[in-house]
């Protein structure tokens, strides 16, 4: 744990309040204000839920710049709440609140005054902010004494979000008569977790099979992290990858086994290539760079949400009411809308209609 804190920034307009539901996890940072604040890269292992992303993980990073934030495990009438959208409900009836909600991949976010969203697609109207999400905490690059070698072709995240095709015998076998061999860093039992290091990891995979509009909400994290730890990628068809594509050196997109093996002979065979591609996505990882996340963050609570916060100030508690009851509706609708899309429609990596 680190005591060193990073760079102020200048005050926030409105103080913020980050609402973290699973106080027993994170109860080292209840213990008041003279509490040293953890270095997010220090405890990587704990950064695992969409709530450690989104607020544990900003309340630090923001707090570490002594901005006016703090951290909660309840939302404060009359103040500027942020919560993870997954983890709270109408039957918390925040309508005292003026909530900002992190949508990370799940439906969208009725109940809240502002949305965060992590994919640009995601933006339908003035209260969707897009911020990117943050780099894995602690992550470790790709050790460079590796050179050229492509042996180890890593997917980082649960087994179940990978393609079927890229997890069976024969694709593994193939990969093996290749000279490389598969490594999946999921969650697994009596086991930390892996997410973070990228030391032996030659190549990243990222290929899951997902409806059209599933695919719409999940981020470019994969895609950022490998830039960052200085490893090619080989990604699926997904729109938050697409959008950042400027050129061939930023991954390499893929939907079959055989594309696979036809990247892996490609980069083999010319080690010029592959080498491009590493300085190609750390050049591109400064723009995701844990600094210039915090000032997105600061930018949007110093202006957006400050502005929509002084509006809602000026509602009567009846109108608040009135509209949480709307709200509390069309949070209904999302959850089912977004179980649907989840399950149903056409999945470009398969070619399925489901």
């Amino acid at each position: 744990m680190s005591n060193i804190l990073e760079k102020d920034f200048t005050s926030l307009p409105f103080p913020v309040t980050f609402v973290c539901r699973y106080q027993d996890k994170w109860s080292n940072l209840f213990l008041g204000d003279e509490t040293p604040i953890p270095d997010p890269d220090a405890i990587p292992g704990q950064i695992v839920t969409n709530e450690d992303c989104w607020i544990v993980l900003t309340y630090l990073h923001l707090k570490r710049r002594n901005l006016n934030v703090k951290l909660s495990n309840r939302f404060l009438p009359g103040k500027i709440c942020i919560a993870s959208a997954l983890d709270f409900g109408i039957r918390d009836q925040t309508f005292s609140s003026f909530v900002v909600g992190c949508r990370s991949d799940g439906p969208k976010p009725a109940l809240c005054n502002v949305a965060i969203v992590q994919n640009q697609a995601n933006v339908e109207s003035k209260t969707d902010i897009f911020i990117p999400h943050w780099l894995q905490p602690g992550l470790i690059q790709r050790n460079s004494a590796r050179g050229n070698r492509i042996e180890n072709l890593v997917f980082k995240g649960s087994e179940t979000n990978l393609y079927e095709a890229f997890r069976s015998p024969q694709f593994c076998q193939e990969l093996e008569n290749l000279g490389v061999k598969l490594q999946i860093n999921g969650l697994q039992k009596n086991q930390p977790v892996e997410w973070h290091d990228y030391s032996e990891a030659d190549l990243v995979l990222a290929v899951r099979d997902l409806t059209e509009k599933d695919a719409l909400v999940k981020p470019a994290s994969k895609l950022v992290n490998a830039w960052t730890a200085g490893v090619p990628a080989l990604l699926g068809p997904e729109p938050a990858f697409q959008a950042l594509q400027k050129s061939h050196l930023d991954y390499i997109e893929v939907k079959t086994p055989l594309e696979v093996f036809e990247a892996i002979r490609r980069l083999k065979q010319d080690p010029s290539l592959y080498q491009q591609m590493i300085l190609n996505g750390q050049n591109r990882a400064k723009e995701f760079s844990t600094e210039q996340i915090a000032l997105r963050w600061h930018e949007v609570l110093s202006t957006q949400v400050a502005s929509l916060y002084s509006r809602w100030r000026q509602h009567s508690y009846p109108h608040r009411v009135a509209d949480f009851t709307i709200r509390a509706l069309n949070q209904k609708i999302a959850v089912r809308a977004a179980d649907y899309h989840r399950h149903h429609g056409y999945r470009p990596v398969s070619g399925r209609w489901t």
